[in-house]
Formats: C-alpha cells, structure tokens, sequence
C-alpha cells in the first residue's frame, strides 16, 4: 500500500561520511519537512555527546538509546530523518523505519569517507569508533566491510555520493521520491 507523500518519512542510512546530515538538511529545505538527526535527539535527551555516552556507559547502551529513539522517530509522518553509522546493526530499527520511511542509503567509496573524515575527526564529538583511530583508513575498510552488505540490503534505494555535492545527492532523492508518488 502507497501511503500519502506528505506522510512518508526520508530516512538516510549509510557510514559515517557520507553526508547524510548535510544531505538531510537540504532535503528539509527543499521539501519543506522537518529535518531529525537521530545522534542529535540522543545528545539533547542526555546532555552529553555520543563520544562521552560511548566512554562512559559503552556501546551496547548507545544501540539500546538509539533504538529507542528509532522507535520513537518512526511513528513521525513528513520528516527527513538522518541516522547514525550503525543504526543497521539491529534488524529491528530498519523495520521500525521502514513502517512510515523510505530508506535511501548513501553509498561512498573508501576513499570519499576517508576525505569526509580526515580532516576532523580528532575533534569530533559524534564518531567515537573513528575518533582514536590509529590507522584511520584501515578503520573505515573494517567498519565499511562489516556494514556494506546491511546498508544495501536495508535500502530501499542506494544513491551513490562519490564526486557529488550534497545538492546533487540530495536532488537525486527528492527526484526518486518524486517519482514514487508521481503515478498515485
């Protein structure tokens, strides 16, 4: 069943890098919807930041409060929702999504998220898997190989970023969007 465009959610999946906060942004923009990082409903519920929530109560309980706030963003209708690098590690998420989203994956090569990412990732307070890295390439390679294969298979549609702006990326799903609801 199609549900009405103006209820549907945009959901952006894909490693962190990728734009998709960027992308997002512009996407609300444009269409006029209110745009939800879900890293960013975590830090204004807790006061603290991701990297902090990591060092401190440890990844399992950041998935455990990033699944609660999928749950709740989900029954949302009309919003751009960016999410975090690992929301696909649980099934359950994807399937909460998709209830009222289209997921749209942004896929980057190694080398773009490497870009993205080089430049200030010591400093950033929202990738703790990245931010000590030693060998910040091989981390991407190790995180994007374990994560490639949910990302596509948790899409609905995959638009490729590399050597694009995020105006580019972002029309390119608004296009798509567009098209779904052109026929109904």
């Amino acid at each position: 069943m199609i549900k009405e465009k103006d209820s549907v959610n945009i959901v952006l999946i894909g490693m962190s890098g990728a734009g998709k906060t960027l992308v997002g942004k512009y996407i609300s923009k444009i269409l006029n919807k209110e745009f939800i990082d879900t890293d960013d409903v975590i830090i204004n519920i807790t006061g603290k930041t991701i990297d902090h929530i990591f060092k401190e109560y440890g990844e399992d309980y950041f998935r455990q409060m990033e699944k609660n706030t999928i749950k709740e963003v989900s029954s949302f209708y009309n919003k751009v929702i960016s999410t975090g690098g690992g929301v696909v590690l649980d099934k359950e998420n994807i399937r909460m999504l998709k209830y009222n989203g289209i997921i749209f994956y942004l896929s980057a090569s190694v080398d773009t998220l490497y870009k993205n990412l080089s430049l200030n990732i010591r400093k950033d307070d929202r990738r703790p898997l990245l931010k000590y890295s030693k060998d910040l390439m091989e981390d991407i390679i190790k995180l994007y190989n374990n994560r490639k294969n949910l990302y596509i298979s948790s899409a609905d549609y995959i638009v490729n970023v590399d050597g694009k702006s995020y105006e580019s990326v972002g029309n390119e799903i608004i296009s798509i969007f567009d098209s779904i609801y052109s026929c109904s």
